[in-house]
C-alpha cells in the first residue's frame, strides 16, 4: 500500500499553475496596487482551472493525465498575451506570431497535439506529476516572498511616517480667527500656457484672463518639482523635497514604498485635521490619491466590471482575444465600459465640486482629476470619445473641456462661500514625459483672498504652496525653499535630471 501511495502522488500542480500568473503580476506591481485587488482574478483563475481539470478527467479517465493536460492548456492560456506582445510588430515572424489570427491557431494546434499524445499513452506519469508539483511550488515561493517582503517594509515605512508626523506643527489661526475652506484641486498633466501654444497650438489666454478676473494669481514661470504624480504630490502635500522625507527617496533606490502613505496622510492633511477641519476627498480611480479614510469620501458608486489590475492580467492571457476583439470573431474592442467609468468619475467630481461650498466648514477639500492626462475620453464639448493614444488633438480637446467646466465651479466656490476660501488650482506635472520642457512646465494658480501681499511670485512651485498657505493664514513661519525641478523616468524615479526654465523673463 505504501508503494502505491508513493507511486501515485496527489495532482495539485494545475491549481498552483493557475495561481502563479495572478500572484506574479501582483508581486511585479505591488507598489501600485493593494493586495485585495488580486482576490477576484485569483478566485476566478482557480475556479476555472478546477472545472477544466474535472472536464479533462471525465475525458481521459485518469487524474495524472488530466493534470498534465490541464497544465499544458493553462501554460498556453497564461502565456498567450506575453507571446503576442513579444512578437507584435517584429519582422517576418512578428507579422505571423504577432497577429491573433495566426497565433491563436498555432496555440490550438499545440494543445490539440499535446492532448492527443497524452490520451494515447498508457502510462499515468506519476513521476512527472511529482516533478510538476515541486516545480510549481518552488515557482510560487518567489512572488509570495516578494509580496510579503513588501508588506513588511510597508508596515515599517508607515510606522516611520507616524513617528515623523507625530510632532505637530504649532499653528493657529491668525488673530481674526477666520476658518477658511481650503481647496486643493489637481488637474493631472495640465501644461503651462506657453507649452500649450508651442506644442498644442492652443491659446489658453482667455482661460487665464478669466482666472485673473476672479482674483487668481497665475505663476507664469511655474515648474513642477517632480515629473510623476506620486513624487509630485508626496512633495507638495508635505511641503518638502523627497530626500528630506526619507532615505528611500534618494538616488540609488527605485522603490516607491511609502509614497502613497505620504500622499494619503500628509503633513498638510494632519495640520488641517488638528485645526478642526473636515477632510473631503473624491474617488479618483488612481489608488495613490484615493483618500478613502477622509471624513467625507465621495464616489459615484458605479459598478465596475473589471479594474485596471484585472484588465492588465487579461492582456497577459488568451482572454485578450475577447477583450480586444478579433476580426474573425467580429467583436469590437471593449474600451467603452472602462472609458465610461473614467468619464463618470470626472463628471461626478465636477458636479459635486459645484455644491461643496454648501457643506458646513471648515473643510479641506482634495480633488485629483485625471484630465487632461490621457486616456482622452472627452471631446471639447464634453462628448464621449475613446482615444488611447496621447495625441495633440486629444489632449487639446481635454484642456478645452476641463476649462469650460472648472471656471463656473471656481466662481461658485468663491461666490457661495460665507468666508472667501483658499483655492489652489495646480497640475502635478506637465504633459508628455519624453520632453523635459513639456513635462515640467505646469499650470499653477492661487486664490489667496484678503491678502494685500499674498507672497506669490512668478516661479513659485508646489513645494512652497502650503508653506505660503500656512504662513499667510495660520500664523506659521515656514521659510521658503529654492524652487527646483527634478525630472526622472518611471523606472528610475529618484535618478534626477535637474531642469531649468529657459523661457525669456523666467528666473
Amino acid at each position: 500500500m505504501d508503494d502505491n501511495k508513493r507511486a501515485r502522488p496527489p495532482v495539485f500542480h494545475p491549481f498552483l499553475l493557475a495561481a502563479y500568473p495572478v500572484i506574479a503580476l501582483l508581486a511585479h506591481n505591488i507598489e501600485e496596487v493593494q493586495l485585495r485587488i488580486a482576490w477576484r482574478p485569483l478566485v476566478v483563475s482557480l475556479a476555472l482551472s478546477s472545472a477544466l481539470f474535472v472536464l479533462l478527467y471525465l475525458s481521459l479517465r485518469d487524474w495524472h493525465k488530466a493534470g498534465l493536460a490541464a497544465a499544458i492548456l493553462l501554460l498556453l492560456f497564461f502565456s498567450y498575451g506575453h507571446v503576442y506582445e513579444f512578437f507584435e510588430g517584429k519582422g517576418l515572424i512578428g507579422s505571423l506570431l504577432g497577429r491573433h489570427r495566426y497565433l491563436v491557431f498555432l496555440y490550438l494546434a499545440l494543445f490539440a497535439g499535446s492532448l492527443l499524445c497524452i490520451s494515447r499513452q498508457n502510462a499515468r506519469h506519476p513521476q512527472l506529476t511529482r516533478l510538476l508539483n515541486i516545480i510549481t511550488c518552488l515557482a510560487l515561493v518567489i512572488p509570495i516572498m516578494q509580496v510579503e517582503i513588501y508588506e513588511l517594509r510597508l508596515r515599517r515605512s508607515q510606522a516611520e511616517g507616524i513617528e515623523r508626523f507625530s510632532q505637530p506643527v504649532d499653528l493657529a489661526l491668525r488673530p481674526e480667527g477666520v476658518s477658511r475652506d481650503v481647496y486643493y484641486l489637481i488637474l493631472d498633466g495640465y501644461a503651462r500656457d506657453d507649452i500649450l501654444k508651442k506644442y498644442y497650438r492652443y491659446d489658453n489666454q482667455p482661460f487665464l484672463d478669466r482666472l485673473s478676473q476672479m482674483g487668481f494669481y497665475i505663476a507664469p514661470c511655474s515648474l513642477s518639482n517632480y515629473a510623476q504624480t506620486q513624487l509630485s504630490l508626496a512633495s507638495s502635500l508635505n511641503f518638502a523635497y523627497l530626500d528630506a522625507l526619507g532615505e528611500g527617496y534618494r538616488a540609488g533606490n527605485s522603490s516607491r514604498l511609502g509614497l502613497v502613505d505620504l500622499i494619503r496622510h500628509s503633513q498638510a492633511r494632519q495640520i488641517f485635521e488638528a485645526l478642526g477641519y473636515q477632510v473631503i476627498a473624491f474617488d479618483t480611480g488612481y489608488d495613490a490619491t484615493r483618500w478613502k479614510d477622509a471624513d467625507l469620501y465621495l464616489s459615484p458608486r458605479v459598478v465596475q466590471d473589471i479594474d485596471d489590475f484585472e484588465a492588465m492580467f487579461i492582456r497577459t492571457t488568451a482572454a485578450r482575444l475577447v477583450s480586444e476583439g478579433v476580426a474573425f470573431l467580429d467583436l469590437p474592442p471593449d474600451w467603452e465600459k472602462r472609458d465610461q467609468l473614467h468619464r463618470e468619475r470626472i463628471l461626478y467630481t465636477l458636479e459635486k465640486l459645484r455644491t461643496i461650498a454648501e457643506l458646513p466648514g471648515p473643510k479641506f477639500v482634495f480633488a485629483h482629476l485625471i484630465t487632461p492626462h490621457w486616456p482622452h475620453v472627452f471631446g471639447p464639448g464634453g462628448e464621449a470619445v475613446h482615444e488611447h493614444n496621447d495625441s495633440i488633438s486629444g489632449y487639446r480637446n481635454q484642456v478645452e473641456f476641463i476649462n469650460s467646466q472648472i471656471l463656473p465651479i471656481l466662481s461658485a466656490l468663491i461666490s457661495e462661500s460665507a468666508t472667501p476660501p483658499i483655492i489652489i488650482l495646480q497640475a502635478d506635472h506637465g504633459s508628455i514625459i519624453e520632453s523635459l520642457e513639456q513635462r515640467m512646465s505646469i499650470l499653477n494658480a492661487y486664490y489667496f483672498p484678503e491678502r494685500s501681499e499674498p507672497g506669490l511670485y512668478e516661479s513659485i512651485s508646489p513645494v512652497n504652496t502650503f508653506r505660503q498657505v500656512f504662513n499667510l493664514y495660520y500664523n506659521a513661519d515656514f521659510s521658503l525653499f529654492e524652487d527646483a525641478s527634478y525630472y526622472s523616468r518611471y523606472e528610475s524615479p529618484y535618478e534626477y535630471q535637474e531642469y531649468n526654465d529657459s523661457r525669456a523673463g523666467c528666473p
